[in-house]
Protein backbone atom coordinates (compact mmCIF):
# COMPACT_ATOMS: atom_id res chain seq x y z
CA UNK A 1 0.00 0.00 0.00
CA UNK A 2 1.30 3.26 -1.11
CA UNK A 3 1.32 5.81 1.76
CA UNK A 4 -1.21 8.74 1.51
CA UNK A 5 1.36 11.93 1.53
CA UNK A 6 3.09 10.84 -1.19
CA UNK A 7 0.40 9.56 -3.28
CA UNK A 8 -0.71 12.73 -3.04
CA UNK A 9 2.38 14.31 -2.97
CA UNK A 10 3.28 13.04 -6.11
CA UNK A 11 -0.04 13.59 -8.10
CA UNK A 12 0.24 17.57 -7.14
CA UNK A 13 4.16 17.85 -8.19
CA UNK A 14 2.49 16.18 -11.68
CA UNK A 15 0.32 19.00 -12.07
CA UNK A 16 2.59 21.83 -11.12
CA UNK A 17 5.41 20.20 -13.64
CA UNK A 18 3.22 18.91 -16.92
CA UNK A 19 -0.10 21.04 -15.96
CA UNK A 20 1.70 24.67 -14.80
CA UNK A 21 0.21 24.57 -12.00
CA UNK A 22 0.85 26.85 -9.15
CA UNK A 23 2.37 25.14 -5.72
CA UNK A 24 0.31 26.82 -3.45
CA UNK A 25 -2.93 26.28 -5.30
CA UNK A 26 -2.79 22.33 -6.16
CA UNK A 27 -1.85 22.71 -2.01
CA UNK A 28 -4.72 24.17 -1.46
CA UNK A 29 -6.89 21.37 -3.56
CA UNK A 30 -9.51 18.95 -2.22
CA UNK A 31 -6.35 16.09 -3.27
CA UNK A 32 -4.88 17.59 -0.03
CA UNK A 33 -8.05 18.94 2.11
CA UNK A 34 -9.21 15.18 2.36
CA UNK A 35 -6.17 14.18 3.91
CA UNK A 36 -5.13 14.05 7.79
CA UNK A 37 -3.08 16.68 9.41
CA UNK A 38 -0.36 14.75 10.04
CA UNK A 39 -0.40 13.34 6.11
CA UNK A 40 -1.28 16.89 4.87
CA UNK A 41 1.87 18.51 6.36
CA UNK A 42 4.23 15.29 4.66
CA UNK A 43 2.50 16.11 1.28
CA UNK A 44 3.23 19.56 2.05
CA UNK A 45 6.83 19.09 2.99
CA UNK A 46 7.52 16.79 0.06
CA UNK A 47 6.19 19.12 -2.38
CA UNK A 48 7.87 22.27 -1.46
CA UNK A 49 10.87 20.55 -0.83
CA UNK A 50 11.31 19.02 -4.12
CA UNK A 51 10.45 21.87 -5.78
CA UNK A 52 12.96 24.36 -3.56
CA UNK A 53 16.10 21.44 -4.16
CA UNK A 54 15.08 20.57 -7.77
CA UNK A 55 18.70 21.70 -8.73
CA UNK A 56 20.48 20.06 -6.01
CA UNK A 57 18.28 16.81 -6.62
CA UNK A 58 18.76 17.13 -10.35
CA UNK A 59 22.56 17.80 -10.04
CA UNK A 60 22.80 14.40 -7.76
CA UNK A 61 20.73 12.52 -10.27
CA UNK A 62 22.52 13.50 -13.26
CA UNK A 63 25.68 11.53 -11.62
CA UNK A 64 23.45 8.28 -10.75
CA UNK A 65 21.54 8.18 -13.92
CA UNK A 66 23.02 6.21 -16.73
CA UNK A 67 22.46 8.44 -20.52
CA UNK A 68 20.74 11.34 -20.62
CA UNK A 69 18.63 12.88 -17.32
CA UNK A 70 16.91 14.79 -19.60
CA UNK A 71 15.54 12.07 -21.45
CA UNK A 72 13.99 10.41 -18.80
CA UNK A 73 10.52 10.48 -18.97
CA UNK A 74 8.82 13.63 -16.88
CA UNK A 75 6.65 11.06 -14.22
CA UNK A 76 9.79 9.78 -13.90
CA UNK A 77 12.13 12.43 -13.30
CA UNK A 78 9.31 13.48 -10.51
CA UNK A 79 9.46 10.13 -8.73
CA UNK A 80 13.22 10.11 -8.38
CA UNK A 81 13.49 13.55 -7.39
CA UNK A 82 10.73 13.24 -4.42
CA UNK A 83 12.11 9.99 -3.42
CA UNK A 84 15.54 10.84 -3.20
CA UNK A 85 14.44 14.47 -0.99
CA UNK A 86 12.91 12.54 1.03
CA UNK A 87 16.47 9.85 1.65
CA UNK A 88 18.82 13.04 1.96
CA UNK A 89 16.64 15.70 3.06
CA UNK A 90 14.26 14.70 5.49
CA UNK A 91 14.99 13.83 9.29
CA UNK A 92 13.26 10.66 10.37
CA UNK A 93 12.39 9.72 7.06
CA UNK A 94 13.14 5.69 6.87
CA UNK A 95 14.53 5.11 3.43
CA UNK A 96 13.02 2.00 2.35
CA UNK A 97 9.27 3.25 2.85
CA UNK A 98 10.04 6.55 0.63
CA UNK A 99 11.55 4.17 -2.02
CA UNK A 100 8.74 1.43 -1.79
CA UNK A 101 5.97 4.42 -2.26
CA UNK A 102 8.15 5.61 -5.43
CA UNK A 103 8.30 2.01 -6.83
CA UNK A 104 4.79 1.52 -6.75
CA UNK A 105 3.72 4.72 -7.96
CA UNK A 106 6.26 3.70 -11.20
CA UNK A 107 4.21 0.55 -11.72
CA UNK A 108 1.35 2.93 -12.50
CA UNK A 109 3.28 4.60 -15.26
CA UNK A 110 2.92 4.10 -18.70
CA UNK A 111 6.49 3.37 -19.08
CA UNK A 112 7.03 -0.74 -18.45
CA UNK A 113 10.60 -0.16 -17.18
CA UNK A 114 9.61 2.67 -14.72
CA UNK A 115 9.47 0.79 -11.31
CA UNK A 116 12.59 -1.38 -11.94
CA UNK A 117 14.55 1.93 -12.99
CA UNK A 118 13.23 3.89 -10.12
CA UNK A 119 13.99 0.87 -7.80
CA UNK A 120 17.24 0.13 -8.89
CA UNK A 121 18.65 4.04 -9.25
CA UNK A 122 17.00 4.80 -5.51
CA UNK A 123 18.38 1.73 -4.21
CA UNK A 124 22.10 2.52 -5.11
CA UNK A 125 22.12 6.18 -3.64
CA UNK A 126 19.96 5.27 -0.01
CA UNK A 127 23.04 3.00 -0.14
CA UNK A 128 25.80 5.03 -1.49
CA UNK A 129 24.38 8.50 -0.33
CA UNK A 130 27.02 10.38 -2.74
CA UNK A 131 26.03 13.61 -0.68
CA UNK A 132 27.74 12.62 2.67
CA UNK A 133 31.04 12.42 0.87
CA UNK A 134 33.92 14.69 2.01
CA UNK A 135 34.44 16.00 -1.73
CA UNK A 136 30.43 16.50 -2.71
CA UNK A 137 29.97 20.15 -1.65
CA UNK A 138 33.53 20.85 -3.01
CA UNK A 139 32.83 19.57 -6.49
CA UNK A 140 28.92 20.79 -6.31
CA UNK A 141 28.31 23.65 -8.42
CA UNK A 142 27.11 26.89 -6.78
CA UNK A 143 24.31 27.33 -8.31
CA UNK A 144 23.20 23.30 -7.77
CA UNK A 145 24.23 23.91 -4.20
CA UNK A 146 21.59 26.98 -3.79
CA UNK A 147 19.32 25.29 -6.02
CA UNK A 148 18.10 27.79 -8.12
CA UNK A 149 18.67 27.65 -12.10
CA UNK A 150 22.71 28.43 -13.76
CA UNK A 151 21.58 31.72 -15.30
CA UNK A 152 20.06 33.38 -12.16
CA UNK A 153 22.86 32.26 -10.08
CA UNK A 154 25.28 34.07 -12.71
CA UNK A 155 23.12 36.52 -12.57
CA UNK A 156 22.83 37.43 -9.03
CA UNK A 157 26.39 36.40 -8.61
CA UNK A 158 27.65 39.29 -10.50
CA UNK A 159 25.02 41.74 -9.03
CA UNK A 160 25.87 41.03 -5.29
CA UNK A 161 28.99 39.51 -5.28
CA UNK A 162 29.65 35.12 -4.88
CA UNK A 163 29.31 35.71 -0.81
CA UNK A 164 26.09 37.74 -0.76
CA UNK A 165 24.60 35.65 -3.62
CA UNK A 166 24.52 32.85 -2.12
CA UNK A 167 23.67 33.67 1.10
CA UNK A 168 20.46 35.51 -0.72
CA UNK A 169 19.39 32.18 -3.01
CA UNK A 170 19.99 29.54 -0.26
CA UNK A 171 17.83 32.20 1.89
CA UNK A 172 14.93 31.48 -0.94
CA UNK A 173 15.25 27.47 0.51
CA UNK A 174 13.26 28.42 4.10
CA UNK A 175 9.83 27.95 4.36
CA UNK A 176 7.74 31.70 5.01
CA UNK A 177 6.45 33.54 7.46
CA UNK A 178 2.88 32.89 7.47
CA UNK A 179 1.19 36.25 7.83
CA UNK A 180 -2.43 37.42 8.52
CA UNK A 181 -4.87 40.58 8.37
CA UNK A 182 -8.18 40.31 10.40
CA UNK A 183 -10.95 41.24 8.47
CA UNK A 184 -12.27 45.47 9.08
CA UNK A 185 -15.47 44.22 10.88
CA UNK A 186 -13.01 42.17 14.26
CA UNK A 187 -12.91 44.11 17.06
CA UNK A 188 -8.96 45.67 17.48
CA UNK A 189 -9.07 44.10 20.90
CA UNK A 190 -10.21 40.73 19.95
CA UNK A 191 -7.94 38.05 20.80
CA UNK A 192 -5.30 36.85 18.80
CA UNK A 193 -4.60 33.33 17.32
CA UNK A 194 -2.41 31.37 19.08
CA UNK A 195 1.12 31.30 17.86
CA UNK A 196 0.45 34.62 16.34
CA UNK A 197 1.93 38.40 17.13
CA UNK A 198 1.48 41.63 15.71
CA UNK A 199 4.18 42.85 12.71
CA UNK A 200 6.05 45.85 14.57
CA UNK A 201 6.14 47.17 10.78
CA UNK A 202 2.93 46.53 9.29
CA UNK A 203 -0.42 47.95 10.72
CA UNK A 204 -2.99 45.27 10.94
CA UNK A 205 -0.26 42.19 9.79
CA UNK A 206 0.00 39.46 11.79
CA UNK A 207 2.95 37.03 11.82
CA UNK A 208 3.02 33.39 12.86
CA UNK A 209 5.62 32.06 14.85
CA UNK A 210 6.85 28.32 14.73
CA UNK A 211 3.88 25.42 14.73
CA UNK A 212 1.35 27.90 13.34
CA UNK A 213 -2.64 27.08 12.82
CA UNK A 214 -3.37 26.41 9.28
CA UNK A 215 -6.63 28.22 9.50
CA UNK A 216 -7.47 31.85 10.97
CA UNK A 217 -10.84 32.99 11.72
CA UNK A 218 -12.29 36.58 10.70
CA UNK A 219 -8.89 37.09 8.96
CA UNK A 220 -7.08 36.02 5.61
CA UNK A 221 -3.62 35.02 5.01
CA UNK A 222 -1.28 37.44 3.06
CA UNK A 223 2.50 38.21 3.03
CA UNK A 224 3.95 40.42 5.62
CA UNK A 225 5.29 42.68 2.41
CA UNK A 226 2.17 42.19 0.26
CA UNK A 227 0.42 43.77 2.99
CA UNK A 228 3.23 46.62 3.37
CA UNK A 229 2.89 48.10 0.02
CA UNK A 230 -0.90 50.01 0.47
CA UNK A 231 0.58 51.74 3.89
CA UNK A 232 3.20 53.55 1.59
CA UNK A 233 0.01 55.78 0.03
CA UNK A 234 0.33 57.36 3.85
CA UNK A 235 -3.22 58.76 5.29
CA UNK A 236 -5.75 57.71 2.23
CA UNK A 237 -9.27 58.91 4.37
CA UNK A 238 -11.29 60.21 2.18
CA UNK A 239 -9.41 59.82 -1.18
CA UNK A 240 -10.39 58.48 -4.45
CA UNK A 241 -8.40 55.44 -5.21
CA UNK A 242 -7.50 53.01 -8.36
CA UNK A 243 -5.54 49.38 -7.72
CA UNK A 244 -5.21 49.18 -11.22
CA UNK A 245 -3.70 45.20 -11.35
CA UNK A 246 -6.17 44.58 -8.04
CA UNK A 247 -6.47 40.86 -8.73
CA UNK A 248 -6.84 38.71 -6.35
CA UNK A 249 -7.71 41.70 -4.04
CA UNK A 250 -5.86 41.52 -0.83
CA UNK A 251 -4.06 45.31 -1.21
CA UNK A 252 -7.91 46.54 -2.47
CA UNK A 253 -9.21 45.13 0.94
CA UNK A 254 -6.14 47.47 2.69
CA UNK A 255 -6.77 50.23 0.55
CA UNK A 256 -10.43 50.01 1.48
CA UNK A 257 -10.05 50.17 4.91
CA UNK A 258 -7.49 53.49 4.62
CA UNK A 259 -10.11 55.23 2.74
CA UNK A 260 -12.73 55.05 5.71
CA UNK A 261 -14.97 56.95 6.14
CA UNK A 262 -15.86 58.65 3.07
CA UNK A 263 -13.47 57.13 0.51
CA UNK A 264 -13.72 55.18 -2.27
CA UNK A 265 -11.65 52.45 -4.24
CA UNK A 266 -12.26 51.33 -7.76
CA UNK A 267 -10.57 47.83 -8.55
CA UNK A 268 -9.79 46.28 -12.03
CA UNK A 269 -8.98 43.44 -13.47
CA UNK A 270 -8.39 42.46 -17.23
CA UNK A 271 -9.61 38.76 -17.35
CA UNK A 272 -13.41 38.68 -15.97
CA UNK A 273 -13.10 35.19 -14.28
CA UNK A 274 -10.23 36.88 -11.82
CA UNK A 275 -12.49 40.18 -11.44
CA UNK A 276 -15.19 37.60 -10.19
CA UNK A 277 -13.17 35.76 -8.02
CA UNK A 278 -11.93 38.98 -6.63
CA UNK A 279 -15.37 40.48 -5.75
CA UNK A 280 -16.26 37.39 -4.31
CA UNK A 281 -13.63 36.79 -1.87
CA UNK A 282 -13.32 40.65 -0.66
CA UNK A 283 -17.28 40.05 0.69
CA UNK A 284 -16.95 40.31 3.93
CA UNK A 285 -13.52 41.21 4.44
CA UNK A 286 -14.34 44.95 4.31
CA UNK A 287 -17.90 46.80 5.48
CA UNK A 288 -18.16 48.21 2.03
CA UNK A 289 -16.57 46.26 -1.44
CA UNK A 290 -15.03 48.30 -4.39
CA UNK A 291 -16.62 49.28 -7.51
CA UNK A 292 -14.74 46.35 -9.47
CA UNK A 293 -13.86 47.34 -13.53
CA UNK A 294 -13.60 44.75 -15.63
CA UNK A 295 -10.80 46.91 -17.92
CA UNK A 296 -6.98 46.55 -19.27
CA UNK A 297 -4.85 49.03 -17.05
CA UNK A 298 -2.57 49.03 -20.24
CA UNK A 299 -5.24 51.11 -22.37
CA UNK A 300 -6.55 54.28 -22.00
CA UNK A 301 -7.92 54.90 -18.31
CA UNK A 302 -12.18 54.22 -18.52
CA UNK A 303 -12.95 57.07 -16.01
CA UNK A 304 -14.48 60.58 -16.42
CA UNK A 305 -12.30 61.68 -13.12
CA UNK A 306 -9.25 61.05 -12.19
CA UNK A 307 -8.09 59.99 -8.68
CA UNK A 308 -6.01 61.24 -5.45
CA UNK A 309 -3.55 57.70 -5.68
CA UNK A 310 -3.08 54.96 -8.13
CA UNK A 311 -1.59 51.57 -7.30
CA UNK A 312 -0.03 49.59 -10.18
CA UNK A 313 0.87 46.19 -8.29
CA UNK A 314 1.74 45.26 -11.68
CA UNK A 315 2.09 41.32 -13.04
CA UNK A 316 5.93 40.00 -13.28
CA UNK A 317 7.96 37.31 -13.42
CA UNK A 318 7.16 36.55 -9.61
CA UNK A 319 10.89 36.20 -8.52
CA UNK A 320 10.52 37.93 -5.28
CA UNK A 321 7.84 34.78 -4.13
CA UNK A 322 10.42 31.84 -4.55
CA UNK A 323 10.01 31.21 -1.12
CA UNK A 324 6.26 30.72 -1.58
CA UNK A 325 6.05 29.91 -4.93
CA UNK A 326 9.53 27.46 -5.93
CA UNK A 327 7.82 26.49 -8.86
CA UNK A 328 8.84 29.65 -9.94
CA UNK A 329 12.30 29.64 -10.11
CA UNK A 330 12.33 27.13 -13.20
CA UNK A 331 9.85 28.25 -15.29
CA UNK A 332 11.21 32.13 -15.61
CA UNK A 333 13.34 31.98 -18.43
CA UNK A 334 15.65 35.48 -19.03
CA UNK A 335 14.11 36.48 -21.87
CA UNK A 336 11.06 36.86 -20.32
CA UNK A 337 12.21 39.79 -18.04
CA UNK A 338 12.38 42.16 -20.95
CA UNK A 339 8.92 41.12 -22.26
CA UNK A 340 7.87 42.19 -18.64
CA UNK A 341 9.42 44.94 -18.56
CA UNK A 342 7.85 46.59 -21.65
CA UNK A 343 4.43 45.30 -20.22
CA UNK A 344 5.07 47.01 -17.15
CA UNK A 345 6.08 50.41 -18.87
CA UNK A 346 2.73 50.14 -20.72
CA UNK A 347 1.01 49.77 -17.66
CA UNK A 348 2.61 52.81 -15.51
CA UNK A 349 2.25 54.93 -18.64
CA UNK A 350 -1.20 54.51 -18.94
CA UNK A 351 -2.49 53.98 -15.24
CA UNK A 352 -0.30 57.49 -15.42
CA UNK A 353 -2.65 59.30 -16.84
CA UNK A 354 -5.35 58.96 -14.19
CA UNK A 355 -3.60 60.44 -11.72
CA UNK A 356 -4.82 63.81 -10.14
CA UNK A 357 -2.55 66.88 -10.58
CA UNK A 358 -0.83 66.60 -7.09
CA UNK A 359 -2.09 62.84 -6.78
CA UNK A 360 0.22 59.76 -6.21
CA UNK A 361 1.11 57.10 -8.42
CA UNK A 362 2.69 53.67 -6.53
CA UNK A 363 4.46 51.13 -8.53
CA UNK A 364 5.34 47.59 -7.17
CA UNK A 365 5.95 44.48 -7.85
CA UNK A 366 7.13 41.02 -6.19
CA UNK A 367 10.43 40.96 -8.07
CA UNK A 368 13.93 41.16 -7.61
CA UNK A 369 15.24 41.46 -10.48
CA UNK A 370 16.15 45.75 -12.10
CA UNK A 371 14.47 45.36 -15.48
CA UNK A 372 11.30 45.19 -14.06
CA UNK A 373 11.80 48.20 -11.26
CA UNK A 374 14.44 50.61 -11.21
CA UNK A 375 14.61 50.42 -15.24
CA UNK A 376 10.93 50.61 -15.35
CA UNK A 377 10.98 53.50 -12.99
CA UNK A 378 13.37 55.45 -14.81
CA UNK A 379 12.61 55.55 -17.50
CA UNK A 380 8.94 56.45 -16.72
CA UNK A 381 10.42 59.54 -14.94
CA UNK A 382 12.68 60.64 -17.88
CA UNK A 383 9.54 60.72 -20.13
CA UNK A 384 7.43 62.35 -17.38
CA UNK A 385 9.06 65.32 -15.99
CA UNK A 386 5.51 65.40 -14.23
CA UNK A 387 5.83 63.17 -11.94
CA UNK A 388 8.74 62.83 -9.57
CA UNK A 389 9.35 60.34 -6.34
CA UNK A 390 8.70 60.90 -3.24
CA UNK A 391 9.88 58.95 -0.32
CA UNK A 392 7.47 57.23 1.73
CA UNK A 393 6.99 58.81 5.15
CA UNK A 394 4.45 55.31 6.31
CA UNK A 395 4.02 52.91 7.95
CA UNK A 396 6.29 53.78 11.07
CA UNK A 397 9.89 52.48 10.79
CA UNK A 398 9.63 52.21 6.59
CA UNK A 399 12.84 53.89 6.30
CA UNK A 400 14.83 51.15 7.39
CA UNK A 401 13.86 49.87 4.01
CA UNK A 402 14.25 52.84 1.12
CA UNK A 403 17.18 53.20 -0.49
CA UNK A 404 18.83 57.32 -0.83
CA UNK A 405 16.17 57.54 -4.20
CA UNK A 406 13.29 56.66 -1.55
CA UNK A 407 12.67 53.23 -3.30
CA UNK A 408 11.18 50.00 -1.20
CA UNK A 409 12.91 46.95 -1.40
CA UNK A 410 11.61 43.98 0.72
CA UNK A 411 14.69 41.43 -0.49
CA UNK A 412 13.42 37.95 1.03
CA UNK A 413 17.01 37.67 3.04
CA UNK A 414 17.19 37.66 7.00
CA UNK A 415 13.08 38.46 7.12
CA UNK A 416 10.66 35.61 6.16
CA UNK A 417 9.13 37.99 3.60
CA UNK A 418 8.68 38.04 -0.33
CA UNK A 419 10.49 40.36 -2.28
CA UNK A 420 9.12 43.51 -3.34
CA UNK A 421 9.70 46.23 -5.34
CA UNK A 422 8.27 50.02 -4.74
CA UNK A 423 7.87 53.36 -6.35
CA UNK A 424 6.24 56.32 -4.66
CA UNK A 425 5.53 59.22 -6.71
CA UNK A 426 3.77 62.25 -6.88
CA UNK A 427 2.24 64.18 -10.07
CA UNK A 428 3.15 67.95 -9.84
CA UNK A 429 0.07 70.16 -9.13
Amino acid sequence: MIGPAREAAYELLCRVEMEQAHSDDALNSEVVSRLDPRDRNLATEIVYGTLRWRGWLDHILEGAVAGSWRGVRPETRILLRMTLYQISRMDRMPDHAAVHDGVELAKRSRSKRAAGFVNGVMRSLARLRPWTAADFHRDCPMWARVSVPRWLWKRWQHRFGTDRAFEFALSLNRAPRAAFRRSSGLAADADLPSGFFPSELVPGAFLAGEGHPGRVEGGWFQDEASQLIPHLFGPLEGARVWDACAAPGGKTAILLERCRPCGCVVSSDMDLTRAARMAAALQGRAEEGPGIVVADAALVPPFRRDFDAVLADVPCSGLGTLRRNPEIRWRVRPDQLTEYSKRQARLLESVSRAVRPGGLLLYSTCSTEPEENEVVVERFLQAHSGFHIRKPEFPAGIGSWLDAQGLFRSYPGGRLWDGFFAALMVRDA
